[in-house]
Formats: C-alpha cells, sequence, structure tokens
C-alpha cells in the first residue's frame, strides 16, 4: 500500500506531559516501597508463622513473584488483575494478559489497565441482566392486574345478572340497593387497578430507560465510546449468519496503533488515551452500514466489512492510514509536537464453514506481518 509524505499539523486537546511525569515518578517511588513490602510479606525473609499462613501463602508468593517479574505496582486494581489470572477464574482475562506478555514480554502497567477495563465491562452486562429480570417481574405484575380486572368484571356482570333475576322477588329500593352497592365496589376496585397500572407505567418507563442505558454501556468502550469486544463478537456471529445465507462477501481488518508504548513512555498515559480516541475517531470516519468498528482492546481496533471483499476492504483501511499518516499531531494548550501515529492492519475475509474465528486469526497474522515488514502498512491475508 502506497504511504503519503505530506503532512499537516493537526492540534489535538492534550496538556503538557511534563506536567503528569513528575506525580507518575512519585506514585512509581511510592509503589517501589510497596513491592518492597509486599516481597516481604508474601515471598521474603520475614515471613509470618507457617501455623497462621499455610492455607493461602502459595498464592500470595505467587502474586508477589509476578509483580516483582512484571516490575507491576502492587495497587488493589492490579492485585485484583494478578489474583484473577493466576487462578484463572476468567478466560477472557487469562487470555488478554497472556497476550499482552506475548506480544510485549511482560505485563505493563498500560496494558493493566487497559485490561481491567474491559473485564469489568462484564459487570454491565450482570447489571443488564438484573434489570432484564425486574423488567420481567413488572410485567408478570401488569399481566396480574389485568387479569384480576378481567376477573372482577367478570364477577360484577354475574352480579348484576343476578339481581336482575331477582327483580320479582324485592322491592325496587332493594334492589337499587343492591345495584348502587355492588356497582361501587366495581367502581373502587377498577379505581385501584387504574392506579397500580399507572404506578407500575412509570415504573416500566423508568425500567426502559434504564435498560437502554444498560445496553448501551455494556456494548460500549469508555474511553473511544466505539463499539466494544462483546459488542463486536455479537456483531461478528450476526454477519457470518448471514453472509452464508444471502451468499455475500464478509471481511474483516484487524488494526494496531505502532509504537503505542513509545507514545505512552514519551508523552504519559493520559496524550495515549487521547490518541486511541484520535484514531477510534478517524477509523470509525468510514464506518456506516456496510462497516463496523470496534475496540478490540488496547491499542487494537476491529473493522467489520459486510458485503465488501477483502481486496476493497483493505483499500478503505489503507485510505484511513494514509489520512492520518499526513498529519502531525501537536498539544492544543501546550503546543508540545507530538509528531507522527500511524497504524498497521491485517485484513482477511471470510472463508467457507469459517465461524468468524479462522478469519480473525488470519486478519491478526496479516497484521503481524504487516508490523515485522515495518509498520504503516495494511497487509492482506495470503
Amino acid at each position: 500500500m502506497s504511504d503519503a509524505s505530506s503532512a499537516r499539523a493537526v492540534p489535538i486537546d492534550i496538556s503538557p506531559a511534563a506536567d503528569r511525569r513528575a506525580p507518575h515518578d512519585d506514585a512509581r517511588q511510592r509503589g517501589n516501597r510497596l513491592a518492597d513490602a509486599v516481597r516481604t510479606w508474601f515471598g521474603g525473609k520475614e515471613e509470618a508463622p507457617a501455623a497462621v499462613l499455610t492455607p493461602v501463602v502459595p498464592i500470595f508468593q505467587r502474586i508477589g513473584q509476578f509483580f516483582d517479574t512484571h516490575q507491576l505496582e502492587p495497587t488493589p486494581p492490579h492485585y485484583e488483575l494478578v489474583h484473577g489470572y493466576l487462578t484463572q477464574v476468567d478466560r477472557k482475562l487469562v487470555d488478554a494478559v497472556d497476550r499482552a506478555i506475548a506480544r510485549m514480554g511482560r505485563l505493563t502497567p498500560e496494558a493493566a489497565e487497559l485490561i481491567l477495563g474491559e473485564v469489568r465491562t462484564d459487570m454491565s452486562a450482570e447489571m443488564l441482566a438484573g434489570l432484564i429480570d425486574k423488567a420481567q417481574t413488572g410485567l408478570t405484575h401488569i399481566a396480574g392486574l389485568a387479569k384480576q380486572s378481567g376477573a372482577d368484571a367478570k364477577a360484577y356482570g354475574q352480579a348484576l345478572e343476578t339481581k336482575v333475576a331477582d327483580l320479582q322477588g324485592e322491592s325496587p329500593e332493594q334492589v337499587l340497593a343492591s345495584l348502587v352497592e355492588l356497582t361501587g365496589s366495581m367502581i373502587e376496585k377498577t379505581r385501584a387497578a387504574e392506579q397500580q397500572l399507572r404506578d407500575a407505567g412509570k415504573q416500566m418507563n423508568q425500567l426502559r430507560g434504564s435498560l437502554a442505558e444498560a445496553r448501551r454501556i455494556a456494548d460500549s468502550d469508555a474511553l473511544t465510546g466505539l463499539a466494544n469486544r462483546r459488542a463486536f463478537e455479537a456483531r461478528l456471529r450476526r454477519a457470518v449468519a448471514h453472509a452464508r445465507e444471502t451468499g455475500k462477501p464478509l471481511s474483516l481488518a484487524f488494526c494496531d496503533i505502532d509504537h503505542f508504548k513509545q507514545i505512552n513512555d514519551t508523552h504519559g498515559h493520559d496524550v495515549g488515551d487521547r490518541i486511541l480516541k484520535f484514531v477510534a475517531q478517524r477509523l470509525a470516519s468510514v464506518s456506516g452500514n456496510n462497516c463496523f468498528v470496534a475496540r478490540h482492546g488496547g491499542e487494537e481496533f476491529v473493522m467489520l466489512f459486510e458485503g465488501l471483499p477483502a481486496d476493497q476492504a483493505a483499500r478503505m483501511v489503507d485510505n484511513v492510514r494514509a489520512d492520518l499518516e499526513e498529519r502531525r499531531l501537536v498539544a492544543k494548550q501546550s503546543g508540545e509536537p507530538i509528531g507522527k501515529v500511524s497504524f498497521s492492519a491485517g485484513v482477511a475475509a471470510l472463508s467457507e464453514a469459517d465461524t468468524g474465528r479462522a478469519m480473525l486469526r488470519a486478519a491478526d497474522q496479516a497484521l503481524y506481518r504487516a508490523k515485522a515488514a515495518g509498520r504503516n502498512r495494511v497487509e492482506l491475508a495470503g
């Protein structure tokens, strides 16, 4: 794919990196002291009595060793991540950590933060399930009210028929009094049912808004606003099924920002976050009816092209790459140059009998070839 040589400066809202380096250094020094304490407590020379810690020492020792090996600060979020990884309570978490270690040689704080953010998104799915349960309960309640109202109306009709049949045996005054009493009772039941229905309707409207918000949270990446990995996987399943039914092509691009760790190390994590959002915006600029863009995790993005063969999808991705290459980013407030930001990508097409996983792996392998060939390029799966 061709490379563009001209460039234009693009201001991006980034505060001076120097303002953040000093607090970061202070935090790291505190983290080092904490790490020393953790190593002493969990695996060092000064150990607590064996009778007290025997049941839990092995996992704590492994956690301390993991902190030491990967130079992680022993913060509560990092402890949560490492404990989950070592106990293998979540397969996605384990896979994400393994992938980060394979790519970077160790689990960096940046990768740990991104993985935690992705895993914690699962909580919104639990919240969504809870809201759905509440909705089902509300619907059951409303159905019960409707059934009870119908039963009351039927009972009222039967009572009226009975009173009409008894007209010959009672005086008109007695019959009228009975009918007034019966009607008044029915009116009170109807009013109570109407109020309950109004209250239930208000609750259902509030719940509907909460459900919509929960779905949005469950399917969105908090940082970039793009769809997240969960939403992508659901979309991929639907797209594969549609491609099978219609015989239309389906292609996928796997994109990865080049030298992202260097950007974070040089300019700080806040700048890195803004770079992620900026690249996400550029990729999303081609999204539409036939292109679905999502953040896959970390600095990785996926683009799903429905109805497009791989070569056309690759040209669209390369147009975004060339547009990004023309830009030179600078901090909007300080004027500090950020420089050129680029990404590499691999593109693959859906093959016969593929569920989508093979296409994703093929695109990932093409991405690695693009990285190995010098980065800032788009490679087609062979």
